[in-house]
């Protein structure tokens, strides 16, 4: 289902679920995930030098459904080869988020008409506090991406948000937006297809699983950074700024920051004027963040 879900337009000829889903389409549509949409007003009729699209009209007299055909004159049309299904994405989110306990009277909110939804903050096993979780469809198109770069920026994120996303994650742009975790539905799905796995979930974003190949793997809210595979852990939020600041650098291919702005950035008062501040009590952080002359980096 998810590829007609990735549609321009999530909606479908009888004709062509029969083909592509077959008896699983009759399953979707009993289960709701698939409703009526608006019937077609042609039919494809294949010729030697194609297919055409031809018109159906309905006869005034015996209110049979024609189109001509233009080797064979006027013929019939079997009112179901017009029907047509759309995915209901309400009822898709609800399947996805299933397990998430949200509250029975909360819906999406639509932050991008039709591609971008916020479905509320949910609980992850491992994690105190709620994790903010949106929706997202087509986001390889460059416009909805687009739409998507300024929904983040319009709403950014406060430590870490999660982003589903049912497009294929080797089809996304590689822009990273700090604090963002976009990760595709099927890559947390439990074995019943589309409901999300909390507990995969939760170890996915523990994991920065997104960037499995890089020397510098951070999880999206800064509170674990994997260096040439050693794991460091940070619990305080100000600290966790300051990983998620420096690292952004570091992928932005220009990773020398000033130090006061960066500690400035993460809330700290004007007594922490250091790293070695910032992060006093511990000293593993100087294996990959370098701090000199008031500037301050990472580095491998």
């Amino acid at each position: 289902m998810l590829h007609l879900a990735e549609r321009e337009s999530p909606v479908a000829a009888t004709r062509i679920l029969d083909t592509e889903l077959g008896d699983e389409a009759h399953a979707l549509i009993d289960a709701g995930f698939l409703r009526p949409g608006k019937p077609l007003d042609f039919v494809h009729v294949e010729l030697i030098d194609g297919d055409i699209a031809a018109p159906v009209e309905c006869d005034a007299e015996t209110g049979r459904l024609l189109y001509f055909h233009p080797e064979a004159g006027l013929l019939d049309v079997d009112p179901n080869e017009l029907k047509t299904w759309r995915v209901d994405m309400d009822a898709l989110m609800a399947l996805c988020c299933r397990d998430f306990a949200l509250p029975s009277r909360s819906s999406p909110l639509a932050l991008v008409s039709g591609v971008l939804w916020e479905i509320g903050d949910v609980r992850l096993p491992g994690r105190a506090r709620r994790v903010p979780l949106w929706i997202g469809r087509r986001l390889d198109d460059p416009a909805v991406w687009q739409s998507f770069a300024e929904a983040v920026r319009l709403r950014p994120a406060p430590g870490l948000r999660i982003v589903l996303n049912l497009t294929p994650a080797n089809r996304l742009s590689t822009q990273i937006y700090q604090g963002h975790e976009i990760i595709h539905v099927q890559d947390v799905a439990g074995h019943e297809g589309l409901a999300i796995d909390p507990d995969l979930l939760a170890a996915r974003v523990a994991s920065g699983g997104n960037a499995v190949n890089e020397p510098i793997i951070m999880a999206a809210d800064g509170a674990a950074i994997t260096v040439r595979g050693k794991r460091y852990s940070f619990t305080g939020s100000k600290q966790r700024a300051i990983i998620r600041q420096l690292h952004a650098a570091f992928q932005s291919g220009v990773p020398e920051c000033l130090t006061a702005t960066v500690l400035e950035e993460a809330s700290y008062s004007s007594s922490v004027n250091t790293l070695a501040k910032a992060f006093s009590g511990r000293a593993d952080w100087r294996e990959f963040i370098r701090e000199e002359n008031g500037r301050c980096w990472m580095f491998l």
